[in-house]
């Protein structure tokens, strides 16, 4: 009764939010055919012997596989993308394509491809003659030698990498050189070669984030500087009329100046002249008589004032003329003030909408987030209920812990333990169920399937009461694929998983997997059971989706070690590399950690993680769990 309350509630939280949940499925039919529409245009663009666009339309569809994690669909499309570039000579898209292919193959745990690839990649770079592209290739190509556990070339080829690096001077070349270098001599067991070049990352890394910061700061001086830009110019112009106004006063006032000054001159050069004919006269009564003497005397008078307003209205004219010309420069001046005032006025009003807009549009956001975030909280609530504590797992097996990190507040993620105890007759036998679920994407839409699963999971068991995971695997996925109507709906969620089943007095661990790995440590000797390929619901795969999930059986005769997890943990960028951590990075280092004590192995994983990842942001939802188990000796 409380089973069907429960599935009611939960079947109405996912009608509500159903509308703002998008699927993560990994091919979709607007998938397939998006991907049909690269290829229909790549096969067109060929017809047209538009080689190049038909190369890029493959080299596209090769990366949009890669997006969708089907890593082994992109490699034909990257190799037909690759010989029509050749065939064009565009060897540097082969050269890139060349380095996709090796990153591929090597995240496939197939090395001797990747290192074939990269070698290709490598050849291309030094023909093209770019430095910094031969010193990344050579980096490439060490990674996978490293990968190989071939340590002594893969040192060889990064420190010439490191000498390119040091002639053209690039940081992140430098980086990576001095990292690589660290790792690769701590494997072989030189720690005085490892602690000199570790010391030389961690000083070139301070030295690079310091001038990294120098540089923003002054980026954000400049912006500071182009937002005042606009006060200025205003500022500029008010200025600029005021000066102008000022020099015109300037100009009247020295020209009025320079105008009395020439009067003066005028009437002082009028005076001298009177004087100087006075004097003549007067030299002239002595000798011709008094009648001719003043009839010169009037004429030169006369002359005189001729002169002087000649003069007087050449300089009136000449003043009209300047005040004319000053009053047309200051009319047009005015006039280009006015359309920059308009415009200034129209620009201002553009940007009081638009601030309205803005604030508009904020306010609309902070309430969809309010809601989300509403949704999201509840979503939280309902898983922390349904997930047991993690320490419950102890009292099940003694030495075990569980690294769970989401990436988001919920999580697509999911552990699931449990133990029971099953009448056969007379005699009681115990079982106790181990299992980490990765559901499809994650945040709320994984976390939402997580908790169907996680109570499809208990039905099978207490209700169904089947016990071998095989079984319950198979009949996960009939209940998945019936509860989200896979068969008449397009979603495509799914799941992968891995379950162990362990009956200590029999000294019997059962495992079954799908798409999800085990990995168990008996005598020093690691061993891995992949599981099989099928997932639980999600797309349907002709070829598998009539196959039983396989049932794999490890005695424990001695001390063995068992760890479980999701794909989280190997898939996370580092920040100094670039790359991801690989499956191959992760399980040697459960090797190296699995003698520690359980609680201890938690915390190196932690503190790995956080030295690994960096400032990176975490890109999946982590879960590890590990358990060590002893023989019963009866």
């Amino acid at each position: 009764m409380k089973t069907t309350k429960f599935y009611t509630v939960f079947l109405i939280v996912i009608l509500i939010l159903s509308f703002n949940i998008q699927s993560f499925s990994q091919f979709s039919d607007k998938d397939k055919e998006k991907l049909n529409k690269y290829l229909a245009s790549a096969k067109e663009y060929q017809k047209n012997d538009e080689n190049k666009k038909a190369a890029n339309q493959y080299y596209k569809a090769g990366r949009f596989c890669l997006t969708k994690g089907e890593n082994k669909k992109a490699i034909p499309y990257f190799k037909e993308s690759y010989k029509i570039y050749g065939q064009i000579k565009d060897f540097q898209n082969v050269m890139k394509i060349y380095s996709n292919l090796g990153l591929l193959y090597a995240n496939l745990d197939q090395n001797d491809k990747a290192l074939l690839y990269f070698q290709k990649s490598l050849k291309i770079r030094k023909n093209l003659g770019d430095k910094s592209q031969i010193s990344s290739g050579l980096l490439d190509y060490a990674y996978v030698l490293a990968i190989k556990d071939d340590y002594k070339n893969a040192i060889k080829n990064t420190i010439r990498a490191l000498d390119i690096a040091n002639e053209i001077q690039n940081p992140k070349l430098l980086l990576i050189s001095y990292r690589m270098l660290a790792e690769n001599y701590q494997k072989i067991g030189n720690e005085q070669k490892a602690a000199e070049y570790l010391d030389k990352f961690a000083s070139y890394r301070q030295h690079f984030k310091e001038t990294k910061t120098k540089e923003l700061v002054t980026e954000e001086r400049i912006k500071s500087i182009a937002e005042l830009s606009i006060k200025d110019a205003e500022a500029k112009a008010k200025q600029l009329e005021y000066e102008l106004m000022k020099k015109n006063k300037e100009f009247i006032e020295d020209t009025l100046n320079r105008a009395i000054e020439i009067q003066r001159a005028m009437i002082k050069a009028k005076n001298d002249s009177i004087a100087r004919v006075e004097a003549i006269v007067e030299q002239e009564k002595m000798k011709n008589e008094l009648v001719k003497a003043e009839l010169n005397r009037d004429k030169a008078q006369q002359r005189l004032t001729l002169i002087i307003f000649s003069s007087i209205v050449a300089f009136v004219l000449f003043i009209a003329l300047v005040l004319l010309f000053n009053i047309k420069r200051r009319k047009k001046h005015n006039k280009m003030l006015s359309i920059t005032n308009q415009k200034i006025a129209e620009q201002n009003k553009k940007i009081e909408i638009k601030n309205e807009e803005l604030t508009s549009a904020f306010m609309k956001i902070e309430s969809q987030n309010y809601d989300i975030n509403s949704s999201i909280n509840y979503a939280v609530n309902i898983q922390r209920a349904l997930l047991p504590p993690q320490r419950n797992l102890n009292k099940y097996i003694d030495n075990s812990f569980i690294f769970f990190k989401p990436r988001d507040k919920v999580s697509g993620d999911f552990y699931w333990f449990k133990n029971i105890a099953i009448e056969n007759g007379d005699e009681i036998i115990e079982k106790t169920f181990v299992s980490t679920i990765d559901c499809t994407g994650h945040g709320i839409p994984g976390a939402f399937l997580s908790m169907m699963s996680y109570n499809l999971l208990e039905n099978i068991i207490e209700q169904k009461k089947i016990y071998e995971p095989a079984k319950i695997l198979d009949e996960l996925h009939e209940g998945v694929r019936k509860s989200l109507r896979q068969d008449t709906s397009e979603n495509r969620d799914g799941m992968d998983m891995s379950l162990c089943c362990y009956d200590k007095k029999s000294n019997l661990l059962e495992f079954a997997g799908a798409k999800n790995p085990l990995i168990y440590i008996k005598d020093n000797k690691l061993d891995r059971i992949k599981g099989d390929i099928k997932p639980i619901g999600g797309v349907i795969f002709d070829k598998t989706e009539t196959k039983r999930f396989t049932n794999y059986s490890i005695e424990i005769d001695e001390p063995t070690t068992v760890y479980i997890y999701s794909d989280g943990f190997a898939d996370q960028t580092g920040e100094e590399t670039g790359r991801k951590l690989m499956s191959k990075f992760f399980r040697n280092l459960l090797f190296e950690i699995h003698k520690k004590p359980m609680e201890n192995q938690r915390d190196i994983l932690k503190l790995f993680l956080q030295k690994w990842q960096g400032s990176i942001e975490q890109t999946d939802d982590i879960l590890v769990i590990g358990f060590k188990l002893f023989p019963n000796n009866i």
